[in-house]
C-alpha cells in the first residue's frame, strides 16, 4: 500500500511535465486551419477543420461572390453608380472612407472590400441591392448552395453579430468555388493599395509580396475569432488555397499561414508537422541529471513520510479520545459502584441497630 502510495504521488509531481505533450504539438498555432490544393482537390493539411468560429471579415469574400453572380446573371454592371448612405458612412471598424452623399462606382466598392476591407462599402453594396436583409439573405442561399453546412451569415461585412459563424471547411468550400467561377477577383483581391478620398488604404493581407506567389485573398478579424486569413499562392502550374483561423496575432496568423503554404509546394507537411512536435522548454524526466531525479525522489519521499505521519496521529489523535472517554466512564462506573455500596452498608447497619432496640 506504501509502495502505491509514493508511486501515485511520484507521478502527480513529474506526470504533467513527461506524459503529455506540447499544447500545439502538431499543430499550427491557430484555432483551425485547413489546407487545399486547387487544381485537385486534395487535402494537404486540416486542424480542427469543422470547428466553428466567427468569420470576421471573411464574410466579405461571400459578399464579394454575391456581387459577381449578380453582375454575371445581368442584373448589375461594374460600372454602376451608388449612391452612399449615411447608414455606410457612419458604419465602424475598418473602412475606405466613404462619406454620406457620395457617389461611387461599383467596381470602386469591390476594390474597398478586397483591399481595404471596408465595411462600410459592404453596407453600401448591400443597399443597393435591396438592403442589408434581403442581401445578407442571398449571403445564406449562396452558402447552402455551396454546402456551407456550418456556416451564418448575419451581415454583409463579418462585424461581431450573435450567431454569425463558419468553418475553415466552409470557407474552403467558399473560396474554391468563388476562384474556379471568378478568376478575375483575382485582380481585386492582389491590389496593394487604394486612394479614396484622398486617404492611401493598404490591402491587410500583408502575404501579398512578402510569401512567393501570393495573390489573395482576405483577412479578418474580431475579438471572438482572433486573427484569421484566406491565402491562395500560385506556384508553377499549382496553386494552394489555406484557410487559417484564429491566430492570436496578426503576426501569428501571418507566420503560420506562410509556413504552411511553403510546406505544402514542397510537399513537406508532414516534416513541418513533426517538428512541431518538439518537448516544452522544460526538460522530460528521461534527460533529468541524477542530482534533480534524487531531489524529486527526496521530495516525493518527504510528501509521502508527512502524508503517512498525519494519518497515523489522525488514527492515534481519535484512539487516545476513545481511550479517554473509556477511562471517564469507568472511573464514573466504580465510584457509582462504590456510592451504592456504602449507601446499602449504612441500611444494613441500620436495620441491626433497630432490630437490637427492639
Amino acid at each position: 500500500m506504501r509502495r502505491v502510495l509514493f508511486l501515485l504521488i511520484l507521478l502527480c509531481l513529474i506526470g504533467p511535465r513527461t506524459a503529455f505533450p506540447a499544447k500545439n504539438a502538431g499543430k499550427l498555432a491557430v484555432k483551425s486551419a485547413l489546407v487545399t490544393e486547387y487544381g485537385s482537390g486534395r487535402t494537404l493539411y486540416s486542424q480542427d477543420a469543422d470547428r466553428q468560429i466567427p468569420p470576421a471579415s471573411l464574410t466579405k469574400v461571400m459578399t464579394m461572390y454575391v456581387v459577381f453572380d449578380l453582375v454575371a446573371s445581368g442584373k448589375a454592371s461594374f460600372a454602376d453608380r451608388v449612391k452612399v448612405s449615411r447608414s455606410a458612412d457612419r458604419t465602424g471598424g475598418s473602412t475606405m472612407g466613404l462619406r454620406a452623399g457620395e457617389v461611387v462606382t461599383l467596381d470602386e466598392l469591390m476594390r474597398g472590400m478586397a483591399v481595404a476591407s471596408g465595411n462600410d462599402a459592404c453596407i453600401a453594396v448591400a443597399e443597393h441591392f435591396g438592403g442589408v436583409p434581403a442581401f445578407v439573405g442571398l449571403m445564406n442561399r449562396k452558402a447552402r448552395e455551396l454546402g456551407m453546412t456550418g456556416t451564418t451569415f448575419k451581415n454583409p461585412n463579418g462585424l461581431p453579430a450573435a450567431g454569425q459563424f463558419t468553418t475553415a471547411r466552409d470557407l474552403t468550400k467558399l473560396a474554391v468555388s468563388y476562384l474556379r467561377h471568378y478568376p478575375q477577383a483575382l485582380r481585386y483581391h492582389s491590389t496593394t493599395e487604394i486612394n479614396h478620398n484622398g486617404s492611401v488604404h493598404g490591402n491587410t493581407n500583408r502575404l501579398l509580396g512578402s510569401c512567393d506567389g501570393v495573390d489573395g485573398i482576405k483577412t479578418g478579424y474580431v475579438d471572438a475569432s482572433g486573427y484569421n486569413i484566406i491565402a491562395t499562392a500560385k506556384r508553377g502550374d499549382s496553386r494552394v488555397i489555406a484557410v487559417v483561423l484564429g491566430g492570436r496575432t496578426k503576426q501569428v496568423r501571418n507566420r503560420e499561414a506562410a509556413r504552411i503554404l511553403d510546406a505544402s509546394f514542397s510537399g513537406a507537411v508532414q516534416t513541418m508537422v513533426a517538428a512541431c512536435d518538439m518537448p516544452e522548454p522544460e526538460q522530460p524526466a528521461k534527460s533529468l541529471s541524477k542530482r534533480a531525479s534524487a531531489k524529486r525522489h527526496a521530495k516525493a519521499m518527504q510528501v509521502a513520510k508527512a502524508d503517512r505521519h498525519a494519518k497515523v496521529s489522525a488514527r492515534s489523535g481519535a484512539s487516545a479520545r476513545f481511550d479517554a472517554r473509556e477511562a471517564t466512564v469507568k472511573k464514573s462506573r466504580k465510584a457509582d459502584k462504590a456510592q451504592a455500596a456504602k449507601t446499602a452498608q449504612k441500611k444494613a447497619s441500620g436495620k441491626a441497630k433497630h432490630v437490637a432496640s427492639r
